[in-house]
This record gives structure tokens, C-alpha cells and sequence, in this order.
């Protein structure tokens, strides 16, 4: 019963305290030469002193590193908390059928060999998988460089990053799908002295990913900041929760994301599929969990020193955030200025009051705007430039504040000096962009909180990019969307007819224009004069992307005659499986607008909205959301459109009915979430009014 019971699995949050905490570590593999791959980790824990036990395993030697050997995982005889597997992938089914189930709690597998070759690696991987799990060991990797925990001196890792010694741990948690990229922005992080306590690479993920461990970091009291590099999300629901996990505890989580290229096969008979490729969801994911982006290593670097450092800077409710800039040069305060204005971020003016203030410090052709050119005179008294940006620091105006400075070789060491004690005294958030200055006070500013930056334009995009994050994490939505209603889905051959559909936008409550679908002419002329003139009349059929580019569509038909000749060019249209004419209502609106409904097959259903009509695909000014939201989160989804103003009564016309708009959007998440035969769905147009929203035309795609 107690091998039963340890062989049933391990928790996942156990499992991974056991692979970052572990108390014995065993090495398979090990080896004293520095050429095989299990000679690093053991160095690396021997080096970094681990306090745990190590188990070396290796058949061929006695003992490594002063350390008696095994040659086998049963000579051990003891419980491993995590064993590191760097053997041949070949060798790996007979070490793991050497373990008694639960005798492993977590593993690591160096080994490559899997599905970074293709199907064949792919089929090897899931073998892995099976008898890993079978025995109750939840593990990193395949191809994984290993992981590292500095707060508790676990390093069984092969990346020579770890060969430095005086490597300290820090709030910093770093994820990574790529060992060599992950190690190169660890590299670049620890020379701008920002401390990384954890490193873990994931690997091909053939058990643990991304999101397991983002989820337990943002549990974890030593993390501030995850950071991260992404390829890729096996389970799109499961990543969204980690995010949001973390924003919930107040945890930026900065990734470097890359692989968004939309290569696979487009959806090109639906607008929705135009409009929703690999790299709008993941924007729209990324929005939607309040994840920075990052676009290249240095700029993750960049976001993690502005991160770290300023998290002082204050959240200021729905206002934009504001920025001081102040300047010795007038040019690189322009460029922080226009930069911070690009990310969203005001620079307004001083105050009447700050601005007598700060005409008191400064010469009288100081210009007392923002940016604020103190001018080049000030150079010479550091005091002065920290009493300026002390004055705007204090002054309540700015979130942040950011000095720009040039060279200042001879002075700057006391600038330095200068600083650290003003943001000592005011605990203000304050960054630099100091170009082509000396290595020792950009240094000494950096290790005391003050991040440096080498460039303007990038010191503001990273100051931006907090302001914006601190003051949206709380409007993160932390909680579900909208429930399911409606347990039912109609099967695939009723939502292959023009019936079944109206049926199913009649179940959710979706408004349509009022039609008739008819097979003769004496029937339309019945329909005409039920809905009364003036009409449209539209050719039905499943394989149809656009009516209007065949002659499918005939609009604003005022009368009989103009209805007869219409349902003539309509009948001489020859295209498959047609169902029929519609006749239909001609309705008008102040606004015409699309939504749709894609099943992506990572995150599931996404809802796509925008302008519409027939530049939909043109003009693509759209925004999307996973499904399902509530009609309030529809309401945040349209205001984060660019187009809102239009829609919102910009320039004195009257706004369309907003709600009525939102309620088309929530009940068009449920339905993509409760139809599985609904691949995607292309509302164009809706017509909205300030009364009312009714979908013109609609068409749906089955999977």
C-alpha cells in the first residue's frame, strides 16, 4: 500500500520545491571530466557549496570531486528529492527502470535528443514522460541546461554563467524555454549587478513548463520580478492563470517573447481569422494577464534594473502617469521626452509653484519646462543638478524622475554621491541616462537603486513601461468572465444549414436584422412585403467568404421591379451548396462594426472586434480577448480600441448604444466557448445606433 501510494505522483507544488529546495541531489552522468555533461553540475554544486548530499552515479569510477560514487541508482538505497540526468538519452528508460516508484521525487534531464529532432524525438519524448510519471518523478527538460536556486546554493546547471564565485541572490526569477538565450540574459544581467536568486531552464517541457513555475514563484516571498524567455504555451488557460496569478500579488512579469510569426495556415475564408494570427493572441493574452514585453535581451535587462529598482514609484489610480525630465543637454532631454510621450506617459510642465522653485537654483536662461534644461553650466556643481532633481522629486507633480547626462567624467563620482543622498532622503523613484560616462559612479548608483541607463531612449522606454505597469496591475482581471448558461450544443449538421444558425443566434440572444430565407421568386415577394421596403436580398451558401465580390449581394432595393431584377442576378449566380435567397430587412446604422469569434488552439476561443463593413480586413484596427468575458469586460474591451472615440460620440455625434454592443460581444464568448463544432464566427456588419445593435450579416465556420 505505501508503494502505491508513492507511486501515485507527486503534487506539483511539492514536486517543484523539491526540484528548486532539494536536500540530496543525485547526478547520473557525473564525471570529473570537464568534457562530459555531467561534470559541470557536479562542479558547480561542489563550487557553490551545497549543503545538501550529492550522490554521484557513474559504473566506472569510485568516486568524484572526494565523493563516493554509485553505480546505480539502487546501490544508493535512499529517498532522492532530485536526480540530474546527464546520460544519453538511449541510457534513460533503463536508469529510470533501475528507481523503485516514489524513491524520485524530481528530476532534471540534460539529455538531449527529443523533440527539438522532430516527430521521431517527439514520440521518444513522450515515452519519457509516461515512465517518468509512472514512477512518480515530475521533471525539467528534456534539453534543459540545468536550474539554479542562489538563496540556497543549488546550482546543478551546465551553464558557465555559474563559474563566477561571487554570484549573490537576488528577487529576481528567471524562466526560460531556451538554455542558451536564458543564459546570455543572465549574463547580461548579472554585469549590470541586478541579482537573479533563481534561474530554471524548462527545456522541450516534456512535463513541467513555463506556467508551473511562474505560478510557484508568484507564491514564493524571496521573488519580486519573474522575467522570462518564451517560445511557445502548451496549455493557453493554464499560462493565463500564472500570469494573473502573479499580478494578483502585485509581480511584474517581464518576457521576452518570440516565435509570434503567424506561419501556419490562416483562416483566409473568415475575417476573424485575417484578423486574430498567432501574434494578435498573444498580444491580446499578454494584455489581458498584464505582462510586460520585452522585444530583445537588452530590453528585458533594461525593464528588470527599472523594475527592481523603482518599485517606489507610486500607482496614481486611471490617470496617466507623469515624468520629470531634466537635462544639462538640451537634445537628449527631447529624446527621453518624445520617447515617454510614444509609451503613453505625460510630460507635462512644472507647477507655477515648482517652477519659481526650481528659477531660484538655476541660471535665469534655464529653461523651466519639461523637459527641464538646466544647461550646461551645472556640469560643474553636482550639488546643484541634486537639488534640482531633489526640488522635482518632492514636488508631488511626477511619478518619476529622469536625469539626463553626458559624459561628466571629472564630476562624476561626486554627482553620484550627490544623488544617492537626495533619493536617500526623498525615497523617490529616480533613473539616470548617462551617456558614455565612467564605469565606477554608474556602477555605484546602480548598486544602490538608482538604475543607469546608457542610452535616453532606452532609460525612458523602461521607466514608461513601470509607470504603466504599476498603474494598470490593479485593473489585471484576476477573477473568471462570464459562466456558462447553456448546456447544449447543437450538432454539426444543424449548424451546417442557415436554420440551425438562426437558431443558435436566437439561443444566445444575438440580434439580427429581420429576414426570410426563400428558394423562388413568389416567396421573396412574399417576404418583401412582410418586411416591408426598402430590402436586401443575399445568396445563402456555406463556402461563401465574400458575397459582395461575386455579385452575391443587392442592397437598398426599394420596390418590386427592383426586387425582381435583383433575385435574377442573384439565381445566375452559380456557387455550391446554396440554401437560397435571403430577404432581409434593410437596416442602417450610425456605425458599422465586426466582431468575431476564432478557437485558437492554444487559448481556445478568442473574440476579435472592430470597425466593419468591407475594410475590415483593410483598415484591421481591432482588439481582441479570450473567451468568455462579461458584458462590463466588454465594455473595457471596446474602450482599449483605438477606434472607442468614434464609437463614443467623438466630435459632438452621438454614441451608439455601448451596451447593447457589449451584450452582442459577452454572449458571442459564451457561444464560442459552448458550440465545439463552431470554429469561428464573422459578425459583419453590425449596424449600431444610440437605440440599438442588430448583426446584418453572420457567417460561421465548423471545424
Amino acid at each position: 500500500m505505501l508503494q502505491m501510494m508513492r507511486a501515485g505522483g507527486a503534487h506539483r507544488s511539492d514536486s517543484i520545491s523539491a526540484i528548486l529546495r532539494p536536500r540530496s541531489i543525485a547526478i547520473a552522468g557525473a564525471s570529473a571530466d570537464p568534457g562530459k555533461l555531467g561534470a559541470l553540475p557536479l562542479a558547480f554544486l561542489r563550487k557553490h557549496a551545497y549543503p545538501g548530499q550529492i550522490y554521484p552515479i557513474n559504473p566506472n569510477a569510485r568516486e568524484i570531486e572526494g565523493l563516493p560514487c554509485f553505480p546505480s541508482l539502487a546501490a544508493i538505497g535512499k529517498d532522492i528529492d532530485l536526480l540530474v540526468i546527464a546520460v544519453g538519452a538511449a541510457r534513460i528508460p533503463e536508469l529510470l527502470r533501475e528507481c523503485e516508484p516514489g524513491q524520485i521525487k524530481s528530476a532534471i534531464v540534460l539529455s538531449s535528443g527529443y523533440a527539438e529532432l522532430g516527430t521521431e524525438g517527439a514520440a521518444s519524448q513522450q515515452e519519457l514522460r509516461a515512465q517518468a510519471l509512472s514512477k512518480g518523478i515530475r521533471f525539467i527538460g528534456p534539453n534543459s541546461v540545468g536550474l539554479v536556486n542562489l538563496w540556497d546554493k543549488v546550482l546543478p546547471s551546465i551553464s558557465q554563467v555559474y563559474d563566477q564565485p561571487d554570484l549573490q541572490p537576488g528577487p529576481i526569477a528567471l524562466i526560460t524555454q531556451s538554455g542558451a538565450v536564458g543564459t546570455a540574459i543572465t549574463a547580461l544581467a548579472h554585469a549590470e549587478r541586478l541579482t537573479i536568486g533563481y534561474f530554471v531552464s524548462t527545456g522541450n517541457e516534456g512535463d513541467l513548463e513555463f506556467a508551473d513555475f511562474c505560478a510557484y514563484f508568484a507564491d514564493d516571498p524571496s521573488v519580486t520580478t519573474i522575467a522570462g524567455y518564451l517560445e511557445g504555451v502548451r496549455d493557453g488557460a493554464k499560462f493565463l492563470r500564472a500570469v494573473k496569478r502573479a499580478a494578483k500579488a502585485a509581480k511584474p512579469v517581464i518576457l521576452l517573447k518570440a516565435g509570434t510569426t503567424d506561419v501556419g495556415e490562416r483562416a483566409v475564408r473568415s475575417h476573424t481569422g485575417a484578423l486574430a494570427g498567432a501574434e494578435e493572441i498573444y498580444r491580446a493574452v499578454f494584455q489581458e494577464g498584464g505582462i510586460v514585453r520585452a522585444e530583445s535581451p537588452e530590453q528585458l535587462v533594461d525593464y528588470l534594473k527599472a523594475f527592481t529598482a523603482l518599485a517606489r514609484a507610486p500607482q496614481n489610480g486611471n490617470r496617466q502617469p507623469r515624468v520629470a525630465i531634466l537635462s544639462h543637454s538640451g537634445g537628449a532631454g527631447v529624446l527621453v521626452a518624445d520617447t515617454c510621450n510614444g509609451e503613453g506617459v505625460e510630460v507635462p510642465p512644472p507647477s507655477e509653484k515648482l517652477a519659481k522653485q526650481l528659477g531660484e537654483r538655476l541660471p535665469a536662461y534655464a529653461s523651466l519646462q519639461n523637459p527641464i534644461d538646466m544647461t550646461a553650466n551645472v556640469i560643474f556643481d553636482p550639488a546643484l543638478i541634486a537639488s534640482t532633481v531633489d526640488d522635482a522629486m518632492t514636488s508631488g507633480e511626477y511619478d518619476a524622475s529622469i536625469l539626463c547626462v553626458n559624459l561628466m567624467w571629472r564630476q562624476g563620482a561626486a554627482l553620484a554621491e550627490q544623488l544617492l543622498n537626495a533619493v536617500a532622503v526623498s525615497k523617490r523613484a529616480l533613473a539616470v541616462a548617462w551617456i558614455a560616462g565612467k564605469r565606477e559612479p554608474i556602477e555605484r548608483l546602480n548598486a544602490n537603486g538608482v538604475p543607469v541607463f546608457p542610452d535616453p531612449v532606452r532609460c525612458a522606454k523602461a521607466v514608461s513601461r513601470l509607470l504603466l505597469w504599476n498603474n494598470g496591475r490593479n485593473s489585471v482581471d484576476c477573477g473568471g468572465g462570464a459562466t456558462a448558461r447553456i448546456a447544449q450544443s447543437l450538432p454539426r449538421a444543424s449548424l451546417a444549414t442557415h436554420r440551425g444558425q438562426e437558431e443558435l443566434f436566437e439561443r444566445y440572444a444575438i440580434p439580427r436584422a429581420p429576414s426570410v430565407l426563400v428558394q423562388s421568386l413568389a416567396a421573396a415577394r412574399r417576404a418583401a412585403r412582410e418586411l416591408e421596403f426598402p430590402i436586401a436580398a443575399k445568396i445563402v451558401a456555406n463556402d461563401v467568404a465574400h458575397k459582395s465580390d461575386i455579385g452575391g449581394v443587392f442592397l437598398d432595393i426599394k420596390s418590386q421591379a427592383e426586387l425582381d431584377r435583383s433575385y435574377a442576378g442573384l439565381d445566375r449566380v452559380a456557387v455550391e451548396k446554396k440554401q437560397g435567397i435571403l430577404i432581409q430587412k434593410m437596416v442602417r446604422g450610425d456605425c458599422e462594426l465586426f466582431a468575431g469569434a476564432k478557437r485558437d488552439q492554444v487559448f481556445g476561443p478568442v473574440i476579435v472586434f472592430g470597425l466593419g463593413g468591407i475594410y475590415v480586413e483593410i483598415i484591421r484596427d481591432s482588439v481582441l480577448r479570450l473567451a468568455p468575458f462579461s458584458e462590463a469586460q466588454a465594455k473595457r474591451l471596446m474602450e482599449g480600441a483605438r477606434f472607442y472615440p468614434i464609437i463614443a460620440g467623438a466630435r459632438g455625434k452621438r454614441p451608439i448604444n455601448l451596451g447593447a454592443v457589449a451584450r452582442i460581444l459577452s454572449q458571442l464568448s459564451i457561444l464560442a466557448v459552448e458550440q465545439p463544432e463552431v470554429k469561428t464566427v464573422d459578425l459583419n456588419p453590425i449596424m449600431a445606433t444610440s437605440e440599438r445593435a442588430l448583426v446584418v450579416d453572420a457567417k460561421i465556420g465548423l471545424r
